[in-house]
């Protein structure tokens, strides 16, 4: 005899109904759930990284402030010598004017032949650069001024320095050629700071071409203090964003 198949009747086939779409729903709702935690804690991730950035760059804002400070006095000195070596030829020189600034001869000479770099100590900028780790930084703001001072102002800076630098690489040569005992004075210990500055003023007072030369050498000179100063208000800036980012 065959065997009777059985017909699942309604409740049945709704008893299953209800049972798939509940497991449906538990799969869907655990995706959910999974994918929501996933996101959370990439979420959490995100801002650990940028909470680290920012406060990197804020490290490095108190480093360069301090560099810059350093700079902005050590320029300002040589503006100041040379300002007092260019004094007119009717107002006595007044050597106790330069001895405020230095009591050193090499430091003198230096104003006149070696250039003053200006290297300052962004390294942590720059690893953040190449590790494509400013993607965490919200701030476009930051991002902005950052970009303005490590870029355009940082770019002026360089070439303030190398025009200064070749300027300067002119007058070793036209000191030994034309005034050969203020470059042997240097070195003499017999001579004083005191007479070494007086030998360099009567260089100045009565050579035109050396005069041209250090009045130029004053105005590459103010110029890249301006330019620094223009840096500094930047990084003021920036340090005025990154608190702002930092709180927010």
């Amino acid at each position: 005899m065959a065997t009777e198949q059985k017909i699942p009747n309604n409740s049945m086939m709704k008893n299953y109904g209800i049972k798939y779409s509940i497991e449906f729903v538990v799969i869907i709702l655990g995706i959910t759930v999974s994918f929501w935690f996933n996101e959370l804690s990439i979420a959490s991730q995100d801002e650990k990284e940028r909470i680290k950035v920012l406060s990197s760059l804020q490290l490095e804002i108190s480093e360069i402030q301090f560099y810059c400070d350093e700079k902005k006095q050590t320029w300002g000195n040589d503006v100041r010598l040379l300002s007092e070596f260019l004094s007119p030829a009717n107002r006595e020189f007044n050597i106790d004017n330069i001895l405020k600034i230095t009591t050193s001869k090499n430091r003198i000479e230096t104003f006149m032949v070696l250039y003053r770099v200006f290297d300052p100590p962004i390294n942590r900028y720059q690893s953040i650069i190449n590790s494509g780790d400013l993607k965490y930084v919200k701030s476009e703001k930051v991002k902005e001024i950052l970009s303005r001072l490590h870029n355009t102002s940082l770019s002026h800076l360089e070439t303030a320095v190398e025009h200064e630098k070749q300027l300067k690489q002119s007058f070793l040569p036209f000191l030994t050629e034309h005034h050969p005992n203020v470059v042997l004075a240097r070195n003499n210990n017999k001579v004083s700071v005191n007479r070494y500055s007086e030998l360099l003023n009567d260089a100045i007072q009565k050579d035109d071409r050396l005069k041209a030369k250090l009045v130029m050498l004053k105005r590459y000179l103010e110029y890249k203090t301006s330019i620094l100063l223009v840096y500094m208000i930047n990084l003021e800036d920036l340090k005025s964003e990154i608190n702002l980012a930092l709180n927010s």
